[in-house]
Order: structure tokens, then C-alpha cells, then sequence
């Protein structure tokens, strides 16, 4: 995006918002300033401020829109978002966003304001491939959703605004820094904010999938992991499992990702060499023996998982990890 040009919908001027300048408006249908900054390869910042004299709409246009995904934390006010495909939505002060414009046409998004509307956000965009770098290539679930393939619809992800979000979005406006030392900050406080919604993101889904459970399917789980549990060298399947606790075997299984964050046979396996990791600490038990008791019947089985977890094998691991005087 080298330029986005920007509409004032029934008026005949238009204006483009260049990298590193800022624009503002001040007339009778709003006061209005608006800042982008180049951050870095593929990192873009907005900064908004508007009061709303009249009712206005400020349409958004660049032909790259679905090469990027952007963020929005409102600091105070609301407005509503428009991304001309059908997806409206209202950024506010409670309720940040995350979103990827559809690929359809130009004319990306719309800014609609109500009359006596005072607006203030900080805004970012990222191109996609810089996303995937920065995680180095291990995306947040929260995020593929958002990232991968081409929007032929806009896509949004809302999460309420919390405290560590408005207080990074409203340092943005901050003076006292110029030139390379503010891009620094600026870009800091970005990838700060991309954290933290994405994790907010991630936790309302979270919260929303556990209100799926019933108080009664949450017990039956829990009771499900117990027994699960309770004998390393023979654990029940997950039919047993199922129907003992009376529960289906999809819902159990989607319970233990819900509430363990893990498969029945991942919560097995991370017990076994949990076990196992504590016991190579004395040398009182052979590794044939430590692998046996936490449920291999094969040596290189256990020598093989336990390399996979702890990034080196068992014996080693055993050697730089021995309580003193053993």
C-alpha cells in the first residue's frame, strides 16, 4: 500500500494519506486528524482522531487490501465499520478488533460517524507474510483464521478491550519522542498490541467453548481424567473411558481439549514423562526399569518420547540433572 486514498462520501474532494504525513480536517461537518506512519517492512500505523460535527462517512480505497490483516483499539468513542461485502461491525472503546478486508474491488472499508461522535484510535495494518514471520511460521490458531488464503469475505475477529490494550493504544498519541527514537517506540507498542489482542482473542474463545460444557459434562471430564490417570501401564481407552463417565466419546474427547488442552492420549503421554522426568533425577531405577513403570514396554519407545519432550535423551538429561549427593 503505498497510498490510501480516503472519501468523504458527498463531497467532491479527496485526499490520499501518504506515508509519514498527517492529515487534518477542520470544517463544518467534523475536526479531524489522521496520521500513518510507516513502521517497517509491512507495518503500518493510523492514528484517528475525529469530532463529528455532522453526520460523516470516510471511505477507505487501495487496491492491495487482502495482502494485509489489520487491529483496532479504540481509545474513546465509537463509529461504525463498514467493509462494503455485507461485514459491519462497531469498533468502541470496550471492543477492540482484528480483521483481513475482503479482495473484492477497491473500496475496502467505511468509517461512518453520528453527529456530536467524538473518535479516538490507533490502528495498525500488517502484511501477511510478516505475520507468519514473526511467529515463525507457528501462527496462533486465533490468527489463522485470519490470515490464511484469500478473504472472499471480510473476516473479523472482536475481543473486548482491556486495560493493557486501551493503556498501549493511548501511549501511541504520546508526544515527547521524534523521529527514529518514536518509529522504535511505535513499533514496540504494535507488536505489543497484536500480542495482546491476539491472546484476548484466544481466551474469549476459549471461555465461550467451556460455557458449551455443562456443569455435569465438566464433572463427568474431569472424573474421565482421573481415571485416565489412575494406572500408567494399563490406562482405559477412550470408549471405556466414555462409557464409564456416560458421556459420548466426541464430547469427552472435545472436553479434554476444552479443559486440558490436550488429547487423552497426549495427557497419558505428557504424564508418563512428567513420571519419568522426575525419577531420572535419582539413580536408584535403571531407564529400562523408569521406562517400564510409567508404561513402556520398549526402552527406545520411551527413549524416543521422552527426546521429542525434554530436547535431549533420557540418559543425558539424567547426567545434568541429578540431585547433589546422589
Amino acid at each position: 500500500m503505498s497510498n490510501v486514498d480516503w472519501l468523504l462520501r458527498e463531497s467532491a474532494t479527496d485526499w490520499s494519506l501518504r506515508t509519514g504525513q498527517r492529515n487534518t480536517v477542520d470544517d463544518e461537518r467534523w475536526h479531524s486528524s489522521i496520521e500513518r506512519l510507516e513502521l517497517g517492512p509491512g507495518l503500518r500505523i493510523f492514528l484517528f482522531e475525529a469530532t463529528a460535527r455532522q453526520d460523516v462517512a470516510l471511505q477507505m480505497r487501495s487496491e492491495r487490501f487482502n495482502r494485509w490483516m489489520g487491529g483496532q483499539v479504540t481509545v474513546t468513542g465509537g463509529a461504525e465499520l463498514d467493509f462494503q461485502d455485507g461485514v459491519r461491525v462497531r469498533p468502541s472503546a470496550d471492543r477492540a478488533l482484528m480483521f483481513r478486508p475482503s479482495r473484492r474491488g477497491s473500496r475496502a472499508a467505511a468509517y461512518e460517524f453520528k453527529a456530536g461522535t467524538t473518535f479516538q484510535s490507533a490502528g495498525y495494518s500488517l502484511e501477511i507474510p510478516r505475520v507468519v514471520r514473526l511467529f515463525d511460521g507457528d501462527v496462533p490458531a486465533v490468527l489463522q483464521g485470519l490470515i490464511e488464503g484469500d478473504a472472499e469475505q471480510s473476516r473479523v475477529l472482536a475481543m473486548r478491550t482491556d486495560r493493557s490494550m486501551r493503556h498501549i493504544a493511548r501511549g501511541l498519541f504520546g508526544g515527547g519522542l521524534n523521529g527514529a527514537l518514536r518509529i522504535l517506540m511505535m513499533e514496540g507498542a504494535i507488536l505489543q498490541l497484536l500480542a495482546v489482542q491476539a491472546d484476548a482473542a484466544a481466551r474469549q474463545g476459549r471461555s465461550r467453548r467451556l460455557r458449551a460444557l455443562s456443569p455435569r459434562e465438566r464433572d463427568a471430564v474431569h472424573e474421565a481424567h482421573r481415571l485416565l490417570l489412575a494406572d500408567m501401564r494399563r490406562p482405559p481407552t477412550l470408549g471405556e473411558l466414555a462409557g464409564t463417565v456416560a458421556l459420548g466419546e466426541k464430547r469427552l474427547s472435545a472436553g479434554f481439549r476444552l479443559l486440558f488442552g490436550a488429547t487423552a492420549f497426549e495427557i497419558v503421554r505428557n504424564e508418563r514423562l512428567a513420571q519419568a522426568e522426575m525419577a531420572l533425577r535419582s539413580p536408584r531405577a535403571s531407564l529400562k526399569e523408569i521406562a517400564f513403570r510409567v508404561g513402556y514396554n520398549h526402552a527406545s519407545n520411551f527413549i524416543n518420547a521422552f527426546t521429542r519432550q525434554y530436547g535431549e535423551p533420557p540418559r543425558r538429561y539424567a547426567e545434568r540433572h541429578r540431585r547433589p549427593g546422589h
